[in-house]
């Protein structure tokens, strides 16, 4: 069961604003238009030390800043948080994630002393990263790159593998070692498995009209597919859902996800089942709002409610009990069923510790 005094890795999502529109996404139209449900927010300095006490900080042995909808620079106050977080406890690994085009160089270096890793999603070079992160600068993410690591800062360069750039991964990792990245995480996709658990050959891009641009595809190049897909192609995926045994990664390893509107969750992978137009039509969607219902809101949010009253009550409880019973949540099945690991394969080897 979860406890909050030995939660010792918290993930936060800063904001879930975002500069870019990746299409497998699940907070636009492919590519296009952000989800109209989506309720624009960022946590604040004020708000984290309202919401994380001194105690719970001391206990964490890692935060990751990331999110499901969002960019955590976004955050306009994610230095001062990086900050407070370390000033409270300075042995805790502090990780981030970004795309890397946006915000000014000099911010880069500013986070340096602050983050243990800075994670860049860069899908391509020049040519194609921008196929996959749309409305992104090749330029500028190397400029920001190169700031935070001239100032100390420990990046690696995340690497999500599609056709369409499949043929430059030893070129990216050459430039990675160039440019002093400490790391090259070659990730090999699970995200033609879409947010209706169903697997897709390719997607079709949109633009902000919904008009096609483009499709994009899984790569073909045999190491760099996700072996998982077998394994879960060649099931009945509604059978398996149904009697797999669930066995959450998040309790196992003692942590917990926030979202930016202060949604409290074991992992991110539940906190994506809320908005999304793939999302809102899934049956786990409405199980989730109706658990939420039983519950109320603000008694699972943050914001409102203590943490500890969050993770040790109802909530988590309930969210446990459905792994045993017939109106299990099929996204804890498909993410932390017992025979399949479509996100271990797609992350193995990602730590995002220095």
């Amino acid at each position: 069961m979860f406890s909050y005094k030995y939660i010792n890795k918290v993930q936060i999502e800063l904001s879930n604003r975002c500069n870019a529109s990746c299409p497998q996404c699940v907070r636009n139209h492919y590519g296009g238009a952000t989800v109209s449900s989506l309720p624009l927010t960022s946590w604040d300095i004020s708000n984290i030390k309202k919401t994380f006490d001194t105690e719970f900080i001391s206990q964490l042995q890692y935060i990751y800043l990331c999110g499901t909808y969002g960019d955590p620079l976004m955050c306009k106050d994610i230095i001062a948080i990086c900050k407070y977080f370390k000033s409270i406890n300075p042995r805790v690994v502090i990780g981030v994630h970004t795309n890397g085009s946006l915000r000014k160089k000099n911010e880069y270096k500013e986070l340096a002393p602050f983050v243990d890793c800075l994670a860049f999603g860069i899908d391509g070079l020049s040519d194609t990263n921008h196929l996959y992160r749309k409305n992104t600068n090749f330029s500028k993410i190397i400029e920001n790159a190169k700031a935070f690591i001239d100032a100390g800062g420990h990046a690696e360069w995340d690497y999500i593998v599609f056709r369409h750039n499949q043929h430059q991964v030893d070129e990216a990792q050459k430039l990675s070692k160039k440019l002093k990245f400490a790391k090259f995480n070659i990730k090999k996709t699970s995200r033609f498995f879409n947010k209706q658990h169903q697997y897709t050959e390719s997607l079709d891009v949109q633009n902000k009209n919904g008009e096609y641009e483009y499709t994009i595809f899984p790569p073909t190049y045999k190491k760099y597919i996700n072996q998982e897909y077998a394994n879960l192609k060649n099931k009945s995926l509604q059978t398996y859902f149904k009697k797999t045994c669930i066995k959450c990664y998040a309790q196992k390893t003692k942590q917990i996800y926030i979202g930016a509107e202060g949604l409290v969750f074991p992992c991110g992978w539940l906190h994506d089942r809320l908005y999304g137009f793939e999302t809102e039509l899934h049956t786990d969607n409405n199980k989730i709002q109706k658990f939420i219902n039983s519950i109320g809101y603000e008694k699972i949010n943050c914001l409102h409610t203590p943490l500890k009253d969050i993770v040790d009550g109802p909530w988590f409880e309930l969210i446990q009990q459905s792994w045993t019973n017939q109106n299990r949540l099929e996204r804890c099945a498909m993410i932390c069923g017992d025979n399949v690991n479509m996100i271990g394969e797609q992350n193995i080897n990602v730590t995002y510790e220095a």
